[in-house]
């Protein structure tokens, strides 16, 4: 499982914070320790997904469904 997290200060310390949901789904309690690999994340560029692009995709699957469904089974 894969989740970015910000680096925080805490006091003259930095920390990183785990998702009360990640916690949940390994079942880890406060105070034991968990293997934790870090790695810096590249900057993504951020894109905009407009209506009418959405919508071109939509038409798209529709129109090519067929042959969509052919290469996924492959």
């Amino acid at each position: 499982m894969n989740v970015i997290q910000k680096i925080i200060r805490v006091g003259n310390s930095v920390a990183v914070i785990i998702p009360k949901k990640v916690l949940q789904e390994k079942n880890l309690k406060v105070g034991q320790s968990a293997e934790v690999d870090i790695q810096p994340v590249k900057k993504a560029r951020k894109t905009t997904l407009t209506p009418a692009f959405l919508e071109w995709v939509d038409k798209y699957i529709e129109k090519n469904r067929p042959a969509l469904e052919e290469l996924a089974n492959k």
